[in-house]
Parts: C-alpha cells; structure tokens; sequence
C-alpha cells in the first residue's frame, strides 16, 4: 500500500491516520535454467536426427553388409569367390576396401571354385600377398565345398587355411582343351578358311587338325604355367611345404579337406565359423567378433544385353569358335 488510510475509532471526532504496513510482491522464479535445458534438449534431438539420417546414408550407400556384431566395433570382413574364376576386380576391390577400413582386424577369403582363367587367379593371389604385407592385416582361407586348382592357388597366398572334412581341394595343374568340330563343319558343308602369318598362329583352331608342333609348342606353354602354380603354392606355403613336396603332388589330383591336412596343403579343418574365430583371434579381436562382407550385386537385365558371357553365348562359343583357353581348373 501507498497511501495512509484513515481510521477512527468509535466516538472519536478525527483520529490519527494510522499507516498500514506494505506487503512485497513475492519474487519472480527465474527461468533461464528451464529454457537452457529445452534449448540443449532440442538440439540433442536435432543433432541426433541428423546424424542418425548420415548412418542411414552412409548404410544405403556402403558396398558392404554387417551380418552380426556391432556395426561401429572390430570385425572380420568376408570375401567370397564363387563359381568358376574369370575375372578379378570384385575381390581385388574389396581387399582394398577392407585394408582401409580401420574396424576391419582380419579378412576371410570364403572360397566355393573349381578355379578358372590363369591370370585372374594369379591376380587375386598377388593382391592377397600384397595387401597382408601393406596392412598387417591376418588373411584366413575357409574352403567351402570346392577350392580347387585356380581356387586352391588363391588359397594358399593365405596366411592360414581352414578346411572343412569334405572340402574338395588340390587339382594343382593346368589343363588346356577345346572342341575340334572340323568334322562337324564337313557334314554341315561348311568349309572354313584361314590365312595366318605363321605357322603357330593357327595352331588350337577348332577346325583344323594339330600338328605334332602345335601339339609340342602348347604342351611347354602348359608345363610352364604348371612351374609357376607349383612356385606360387610354395611360396605361399613357406615352412609348410616345399616347392620339391609340392610338385610330389601336382599332378592334378584332388584331395579331400582331412587328406589336404595330412598333406599339410591346408593348417586346419573347420567350417566358416571355426574361420571367424581364427580371425579374430589372428586380429586381436576379443569375444565373439563381428563379420562384413560385400553386399551381393544382382544381375540386372541391362547387364544381361550388354555382358558377353552369359550361359547361351558360352555354350555356343565353346562348341563351334572358341580358341583353346590355359587354365587352372579342376
């Protein structure tokens, strides 16, 4: 209050003014501390939002998938090579990837191939040695049902190879063949004609006879494409075999995964999981690790106009103009 009220007591003509006491307002809560944590809250949501939209991105966008483990701990990337091996890049990509890759402890090459193209295979081997030796990083082999001659090659560029009881493996050679349909041609009436630079250009035409020196002339081509699988394995193998043991048996015979062992063609015998756990314990990976591999690429039907290896084109080439090919299959 700011003004004196007058009071007056009963029979009294004028009274004294008697002041009242002013009452304080009571004070104001501040509310700064309220506003501070509703502003810290709603970029905590904001910043989290966005961060979590760059994970997905980055997820959409990545080649490869998480298949178990913690997406942001140390892992064991898995690179599979399936079906005959005709080419390179796929898995020369992906060990690129993976050595780069800091959560990445330890690669596992998951191996189903009877083997394919020399060149591809030697490839894939050279990378594998190549890469260990610029990352550090352990390289583990699982052979699945089959990892034979072009497949057992890359194997052995491992730093250790798992095998389960059943795997097919071995078949260290080379083999060169093709179809020879001149007498197909001569019942159709169809007469091929040839003109070459030399007498070596020719040789393996498909419709033409081999002579003894095309014959001879290919066979040291294929005998020194079989030194160099015997001096890859060796060395891949070094302190486990010698180049003198390995050529004790590669004569092209296959092996089973137990046989392979005692023959000490592989370290181990174990499915794709025994693999893991060797990784990981190769990497420094403690407890169970976790696993990352490339996300399959489908085949898509502008891949099936443009690609010149689809089953029909093979077959067809195959029988009737395909020269003969080198390779390390079984």
């Amino acid at each position: 209050m700011t003004e004196l009220d007058p009071v007056t007591a009963p029979g009294d003509p004028i009274a004294e003014p008697i002041a009242m006491p002013a009452v304080a307002a009571p004070p104001r809560k501040s509310r700064a501390g309220v506003f501070f944590f509703g502003a810290f809250s709603g970029c905590l949501v904001v910043f989290g939002g966005v961060f979590l939209f760059v994970v997905l991105i980055m997820a959409m966008a990545n080649d490869d998938a998480t298949t178990r483990g913690d997406v942001f701990g140390d892992k064991v990337a898995i690179i599979p090579i399936e079906g005959e091996i005709f080419g390179s890049r796929e898995a020369i990509d992906a060990l690129h990837r993976y050595a780069r890759n800091s959560s990445v402890k330890a690669i596992i090459v998951r191996i189903n191939s009877p083997g394919g193209a020399i060149a591809p295979s030697q490839e894939i081997y050279e990378e594998i040695r190549s890469v260990h030796a610029r990352s550090g990083k352990p390289i583990i082999a699982s052979l699945d049902s089959v990892a034979a001659s072009g497949g057992y090659y890359i194997a052995s560029a491992c730093d250790r190879i798992v095998a389960n009881p059943g795997s097919i493996t071995g078949s260290i050679g080379v083999i060169l063949q093709w179809m020879e349909t001149k007498d197909l041609l001569a019942w159709a009436k169809v007469k091929p004609q040839t003109i070459t630079s030399g007498a070596m250009k020719a040789a393996g035409s498909p419709y033409e006879d081999l002579t003894d020196a095309q014959r001879a002339y290919f066979q040291s081509i294929v005998t020194q494409l079989h030194s160099q699988f015997v001096r890859a394995v060796a060395a891949g193998r070094k302190g486990k075999l010698s180049e003198a043991d390995v050529s004790r048996i590669a004569d092209g015979r296959v092996f089973t995964g137990e046989q392979a062992l005692e023959l000490k063609l592989v370290d181990q015998l174990g499915n794709l999981d025994d693999a893991i756990r060797v990784a990981g314990k190769l990497g420094g990976i403690k407890g169970r690790p976790g696993t990352i591999y490339p996300k399959r690429r489908t085949r898509g039907f502008f891949d099936a106009l443009t690609s010149g290896d689809s089953d029909t084109e093979t077959a067809i080439s195959r029988i009737l103009t395909r020269r003969p090919r080198f390779l390390f299959q079984w």
